[in-house]
C-alpha cells in the first residue's frame, strides 16, 4: 500500500518535470482553461472561455475543476462526478432549474443538453454546497449557464453575437454555434443554435472505437427585461439527439426530442431582494439495441425502449439583509423551491408486435423544499454562513405488466408483476440537511475555510420502482442487471471539509481535504428475490442485484494553483485524490477516479496580449487498483496525454484557435470509461473502452 502511494504520488507530480523540459525546449505551446475561484464561505470553480475547448461534451471539461471528473457511456454521455460521487447524487442545474434526463440509463445525461460553445458558465460548488443553491447535493452541485447575452448600456438597439465552427480530424467531428442577441439597456433578445456531429473514432494505431457516432443539434430563444430594480429572462429551448452510440451500455439512442422552458426574474423589494425561478421539460427518449451495432442473433432478442419524461420546477428566495453596525453585515436568506417529474417507459420488440414490457408505469418523483440560510460578513474574525433545509420526496407508481413472453420467462415476469402491483407504490422520505460553513483571513495573502455538513439523497426512481430485473442503472453501467426496492432509506452523509487559500500575488495555491461518512448508501447487494434472480439469470447469465443500504466512506485531498512566472509566461496545474470504501465489508465503491493531476504552461507575449496565446497541458492518471470487488470492477493503468493549443486573434471580431489532444497518439484506456457490451466492433465485449487517439482540431469564431 505504502509503495503505491508513492508511486501515485510520483505520477501526480511528473507534470512539473515536463513543464520545465518544455519551457526550456520548445516556444510554440498551448491550451488555457481557467479555473476562477470566488470568495471564501461560498467557494465556486468554474472553468471559462469555452471556445477554446475542443469539447462537444461539457461534462468532460469538467476534469478541469480540482475534485470533478466524468464518467462516459458514450461520445455526449458524460456523467458529472465530483469527490468519488456520480449520477443522481449530484445535482445539476440548467439555467438555475434542476435538470431532467429521459432515458432511464443516463443516456441524455443533463449535461448533454449544454453544448460548451454556448455556456457562459460551467461551475462546481468546491467544498459543500450550501443549503439555498439546491434540493439534494449529497454529491456536489454542478452550475451551467447559457451564454444569452448582457444588456447594453444605451437606449439604442445593438446587435452582438458570434458565429464559430470547429473541426476535429478523429471521427470527422464538426461543431457549429451560432449567438445572435439584439439588445439596448431595457430589453433582450436573443437566439442560440448549435449542430454537433461526429463518425466513430478512433484509438492510438487506428483502433476503431465502433459505435461512438453521435449527431445533437440544439435551439434556444430568449427575451429579457430590466429596470432599475428589476430583471427578468424567458426563455425557449429545444434539444434533438440523434442515432448517437452508447457502447457501454445495453442500448444505442435512436432519438431524444426535448422541450425546455424557464423563467429567472430577481426584484428588490424595500431592502430585500427577491427571486423566482420556473423550469419546465418534457422528453421523448428512443432506443433499441439492433439499429447502431450489431444486432442479436435472434430477433426473439431484439429490443426497444420509448421513453417519456416531464418536469416543472419552481423557487422563491428572498434574501434580507441585516445591518450589525460597526461589526460587519449579515444576510437572512430564507426560501421554497419544488422539482415534479413523470417517468414513463416500456419495451418492445419490433420483430414481435406483443411483446410488451411495461417497466416504469407513470412514475412521480416530486420533491418540495423549505431552506433558511444566514450569512455573516464581520468586520474582523470569523465569517459564517449556517443553513438548514427540509425536503419532502414522495414517490409513486402505476401498475406494471409484461406481455409476448414464453414459457417460465412469462410466468417468472407474471409473478413479478403481480408482486409489485400488489405492494405500496406510494413512498415518502423526508430529510434535513444542516451545513455550516466557516471562513477567516488569516493575513492578506491567505484564509482559511472549514465546513460542516449533514446532506441527504432519497432514492431515485429506478432505485425504488425497478421491478424487473434489468440493465436500468442510471448509466452505473457494470454490466448486471438490477433489482428496485422500495423500502430503501434515504441516503446520509456526514462531513467536513477544510480549505487553505493562498494568494501571494505571482503564486496562488487552493487546496482542500475533505471526509463524508455515507449512512445507508444506496448500492446494489446480492438479490434474495428467487424469481428476480431465476429471470435475471435466463436474460443475462447472472443473478440481479437489488439496491440496498449500506454504509461507506469517501476521503481525499483536491487542489489547484497558479504561478506567473513572468509577464509572459505562466504555469497553472490541479490535482485530485479520492478513495472510496463501503465500511459493512472490506471493499471499495465502484467507479471511482484515480489520483490524476494536469499542468499547463501557457505563453502570451506581453505585446500581444490578448491577441497571442500558446499553450501546452500534461494530463497524468495514476493507475486505479482500489476498485470493487463486489462489482467485478477491473484495475485500470496509468497514462499521460500531452494536448497543445493556440488562440490567434487577427482582430477584435476574428478569432482562430486549434491544437492536438493526445500529441503521440499515447493508447490509454480512462478508469471511468465503461466498458463495451456492443457485439461486432473492435473492442472485445467486456473491455474498458479506449480512450481518443491523437485528433488534430481548428477553429474559427466570428465576432459581431
Amino acid at each position: 500500500m505504502r509503495y503505491a502511494f508513492i508511486k501515485s504520488t510520483g505520477l501526480l507530480l511528473l507534470p512539473i518535470a515536463i513543464a520545465g523540459f518544455v519551457a526550456a525546449d520548445q516556444s510554440d505551446n498551448i491550451n488555457e482553461i481557467t479555473i476562477q475561484a470566488y470568495p471564501p464561505v461560498s467557494q465556486i470553480s468554474a472553468v471559462s472561455d469555452q471556445q477554446l475547448l475542443p469539447a462537444t461534451d461539457a461534462a468532460t471539461v469538467l476534469a478541469d475543476i480540482p475534485g470533478a471528473n466524468f464518467n462516459s457511456n458514450g461520445p455526449i454521455t458524460g456523467i458529472a462526478q465530483y469527490r468519488g460521487l456520480f449520477g443522481d447524487r449530484v445535482s445539476i442545474s440548467l439555467d438555475n432549474s434542476p435538470a431532467l434526463t429521459g432515458g432511464p440509463n443516463a443516456m441524455d445525461t443533463p449535461l448533454a443538453y449544454a453544448p460548451p460553445s454556448l455556456l457562459k458558465e460551467l461551475a462546481v460548488h468546491r467544498g459543500i454546497t450550501p443549503v439555498s443553491a439546491a434540493q439534494e447535493s449529497l454529491g456536489g452541485h454542478v452550475i451551467v449557464q447559457f451564454d444569452r447575452g448582457d444588456f447594453t448600456d444605451s437606449a439604442s438597439a445593438a446587435v452582438s453575437g458570434f458565429a464559430n465552427s470547429q473541426y476535429g480530424d478523429n471521427g470527422y467531428q464538426s461543431s457549429n454555434n451560432i449567438q445572435w442577441i439584439a439588445a439596448n439597456n431595457q430589453h433582450k433578445a436573443g437566439l442560440l443554435a448549435s449542430h454537433d456531429k461526429g463518425d466513430s473514432i478512433e484509438a492510438a494505431d487506428n483502433l476503431s472505437i465502433g459505435g461512438t457516432q453521435y449527431q445533437r443539434d440544439r435551439f434556444d430563444l430568449s427575451y429579457g427585461w430590466q429596470s432599475q430594480t428589476t430583471s427578468a429572462e424567458i426563455y425557449l429551448g429545444h434539444l434533438d439527439i440523434d442515432n448517437t452510440g452508447t457502447p457501454a451500455l445495453a442500448m444505442d439512442i435512436i432519438s431524444v426530442a426535448s422541450d425546455l422552458a424557464g423563467f429567472n426574474l430577481t426584484t428588490e423589494l424595500d431592502r430585500a431582494k427577491l427571486s423566482v425561478v420556473l423550469g419546465w421539460a418534457d422528453v421523448v427518449h428512443s432506443m433499441d439495441n439492433h439499429s447502431l451495432r450489431l444486432a442479436p442473433a435472434m430477433t426473439m432478442n431484439y429490443r426497444h425502449n420509448q421513453a417519456q419524461a416531464d418536469n416543472l420546477s419552481w423557487a422563491v428566495k428572498a434574501a434580507i439583509p441585516v445591518n450589525l453596525g460597526d461589526k460587519g453585515s449579515s444576510t437572512l436568506t430564507l426560501g421554497t423551491d419544488g422539482n415534479f417529474s413523470d417517468h414513463h417507459s416500456v419495451i418492445t420488440n419490433p420483430e414481435n408486435a406483443v411483446f410488451n414490457l411495461l417497466n416504469f408505469n407513470q412514475v412521480e418523483r416530486d420533491s418540495v423544499g423549505l431552506f433558511a440560510q444566514y450569512n455573516s460578513h464581520a468586520s474582523e474574525g470569523w465569517n459564517y454562513q449556517a443553513g438548514i433545509r427540509h425536503n419532502q420526496i414522495s414517490l409513486r407508481a402505476g401498475q406494471v405488466g409484461a406481455a409476448g413472453m414464453m414459457g417460465m420467462m412469462a410466468t417468472n415476469a407474471n409473478m413479478l408483476a403481480v408482486a409489485f402491483n400488489n405492494s405500496d407504490r406510494d413512498i415518502s422520505h423526508h430529510n434535513t440537511d444542516l451545513v455550516l460553513k466557516l471562513s477567516r483571513g488569516l493575513n492578506a495573502n491567505t484564509s482559511v475555510n472549514i465546513d460542516l455538513g449533514v446532506k441527504n439523497r432519497a432514492p431515485s426512481y429506478q432505485e425504488t420502482f425497478l421491478w424487473m430485473p434489468l440493465p436500468i442503472t442510471a448509466g452505473l453501467a457494470d454490466g448486471r442487471s438490477y433489482l428496485g426496492n422500495p423500502n430503501l432509506d434515504s441516503e446520509t452523509a456526514t462531513e467536513i471539509n477544510i480549505a487553505l487559500n493562498l494568494n501571494g500575488g505571482s503564486f496562488s495555491f487552493a487546496p482542500q481535504l475533505f471526509y463524508r461518512h455515507i449512512d445507508d448508501y444506496i448500492q446494489g447487494t446480492a438479490a434474495t428475490n428467487v424469481t428476480a434472480n431465476r429471470v435475471s439469470t435466463m436474460m443475462s447469465g447472472a443473478p440481479a442485484l437489488m439496491h440496498s443500504n449500506v454504509d461507506a466512506k469517501i476521503y481525499g485531498v483536491d487542489a489547484d494553483w497558479h504561478y506567473r512566472i513572468n509577464q509572459s509566461w505562466s504555469l497553472e496545474g490541479l490535482l485530485s485524490y479520492v478513495r472510496g470504501k463501503r465500511t459493512d465489508i472490506s471493499d471499495n465503491l465502484y467507479r471511482i477516479a484515480p489520483p490524476n493531476s494536469s499542468l499547463s504552461l501557457h505563453y502570451q507575449p506581453s505585446s500581444q496580449a490578448g491577441k497571442l496565446r500558446l499553450s501546452i497541458q500534461s494530463q497524468l492518471y495514476a493507475r486505479q487498483t482500489d476498485t470493487a470487488v463486489f462489482n467485478n470492477e477491473q484495475p485500470s493503468a496509468s497514462y499521460g496525454l500531452i494536448n497543445i493549443s493556440g488562440l490567434w486573434a487577427v482582430t477584435s471580431n476574428l478569432q482562430f484557435y486549434g491544437g492536438i489532444h493526445n500529441l503521440f497518439d499515447r493508447s490509454y484506456s480512462n478508469h471511468l470509461s465503461g466498458r463495451n457490451r456492443a457485439m461486432g466492433i473492435d473492442i472485445p465485449v467486456g473491455a474498458g473502452l479506449p480512450g481518443l487517439g491523437r485528433q488534430l482540431y481548428v477553429a474559427m469564431q466570428l465576432n459581431w
